[in-house]
């Protein structure tokens, strides 16, 4: 047996594959504990972080299927049995993970598109919406069929299309897709009436999303490196790493924004959620009103009992902004923002 042959990376791949596991059900459980914490309701984008869980873990499994098999060994040590469990494994790991990071993608997208009632971003949030749902279509279908049926799977033995070409297809547009959920966060985010402290920290739970990009591009690295060796077997533990951690990346910063922190931060921002913690999903009203206090200044008039107002400059300025939901709008809409500024100064004297 050659020395190189000892060397192996299974154990690597298992091990991180299910330390990424955890870290995503986490960060779902805390995403949907808080949520439940603040407003005793989950949302539509909840259930699609959740969604993207489910898929997360079944393909967590199948990867784990995968390493069990021999993923992570020198190809010449594995047996034909062991080799054909691997691909199918990997085969159905590929696949759930398109699904996986559509359903983050999704999630995140329709909790930004419902931070803003503006017709033309949520246009905008829509459109995106199907280039990710065609994107996963199409990546899910030419993954089923990357090889001639019947042994789909079998990118050993089998006639399969270019498959560096493909993952290079699919992690360009992947990449593409996640620059606009991050521009789309920041079109949002730029028209707060806030100061610029608090513009930047709302934008850097989304543009945090970055990292998804960096781990998507050492996919494409990767794939590049591994499809060209002639012990794939062994080189392809680079490519599953990257996967799980792009995938793990994807759920976990979709979920980031709705941690509590976030969350206040978005609210005294004046950003509309939709929901409050005592009436979630009914019409109400909620006004936040911002008013300086006068200032006064009495001064007395040495030797007489004279008494005069002197300098009494009184600014009111008072924000009135109402957050109505509409039948025809979704239930995190807000109708209007009415922003009321009113300034006067009296001035006078009293004098015996």
């Amino acid at each position: 047996m050659r020395p190189e042959l000892k060397n192996t990376w299974t154990p690597g791949i298992n091990v991180l594959t299910w330390f990424m596991l955890v870290t995503a059900i986490l960060s779902v459980l805390t995403r949907l504990g808080t949520k439940y914490f603040i407003f005793r309701k989950w949302t539509f984008d909840d259930g699609l972080a959740t969604v993207s869980l489910v898929f997360c873990i079944a393909q967590s499994i199948a990867v784990s299927v995968a390493t069990a098999n021999g993923l992570g060994q020198h190809r010449d040590m594995l047996s034909n049995r062991s080799l054909e469990t691997m691909m199918k494994a990997e085969y159905a790991a590929i696949i759930l993970f398109i699904i996986s990071i559509c359903f983050s993608k999704l999630s995140l997208l329709v909790f930004i598109r419902n931070l803003t009632p503006a017709s033309l971003d949520r246009r905008f949030a829509l459109v995106l919406g199907i280039l990710i749902g065609l994107w996963s279509v199409v990546g899910v279908f030419t993954a089923a069929f990357q090889c001639s049926a019947p042994q789909t799977w079998n990118y050993l033995h089998g006639s399969c299309f270019d498959r560096a070409a493909w993952w290079n297809y699919l992690g360009i547009t992947n990449i593409l897709t996640e620059a606009g959920i991050m521009g789309q966060a920041l079109l949002v985010i730029v028209r707060i009436q806030t100061d610029f402290s608090r513009k930047a920290s709302l934008s850097s739970v989304f543009l945090i999303r970055v990292i998804v990009i960096i781990a998507i591009v050492c996919q494409l690295a990767y794939a590049s490196q591994s499809f060209s060796s002639a012990d794939i077997t062994f080189d392809g533990w680079a490519v599953a790493v990257s996967n799980q951690v792009a995938q793990t990346l994807s759920i976990v910063t979709a979920c980031s924004p709705q941690f509590k922190p976030f969350l206040d931060n978005l609210r005294s921002s004046g950003m509309g959620l939709g929901m409050t913690s005592s009436n979630y999903g009914s019409k109400h009203r909620t006004y936040a009103i911002s008013t300086f206090k006068n200032s006064r200044r009495t001064q007395g008039t040495q030797g007489s009992e004279t008494h005069e107002l002197v300098s009494m400059p009184q600014g009111t300025q008072t924000i009135v902004t109402s957050a109505r939901e509409d039948d025809n709008e979704s239930q995190s809409s807000q109708s209007n923002i009415i922003i009321e500024t009113r300034t006067w100064t009296v001035t006078g004297g009293l004098q015996n």
